[in-house]
């Protein structure tokens, strides 16, 4: 069965760009869709890869890592500021992501994590002092 591919709404693009105290009449909110839901394809496709499955749990996780979420600061830097358009406050909010202030923020996206990553995690050993 074919995994459905996760995407953004514009309604949800921009929420997140007011999220940002950034107004969406100044953003190309379809642009900033397109491009975002492109990241995500991609990422959801690492993830769902059928030779995922066959790796170790560490691997899996690790592969999680690196595809499962889309940062806020990747989302407002390669998505908002790179999709525009010119007449956008975009030099603002590039001064914003360079000062780290989405550094911290929740994901934009976060892929659910598969079961073998729950199950290994679920046995780490707890270093509770």
């Amino acid at each position: 069965m074919p995994h459905k591919t996760p995407k953004l709404t514009h309604g949800q693009v921009a929420e997140q760009l007011r999220r940002a105290d950034l107004d969406p009449a100044d953003w190309d909110v379809a642009g900033i869709a397109a491009r975002t839901n492109s990241w995500i394809a991609d990422n959801h496709a690492e993830l769902v890869d059928s030779e995922v499955a066959t790796w170790t749990a560490d691997l899996q996780a690790q592969h999680y890592d690196e595809f499962g979420a889309l940062a806020a600061v990747d989302f407002y830097e390669q998505c908002v500021i790179e999709t525009g358009p010119d007449s956008a406050p975009w030099q603002a909010l590039q001064d914003r992501v360079e000062a780290g202030e989405f550094d911290t923020w929740e994901p934009v996206w976060s892929a659910p994590k598969p079961t073998a990553i729950q199950q290994n995690s679920a046995q780490e050993p707890r270093m509770d002092t």
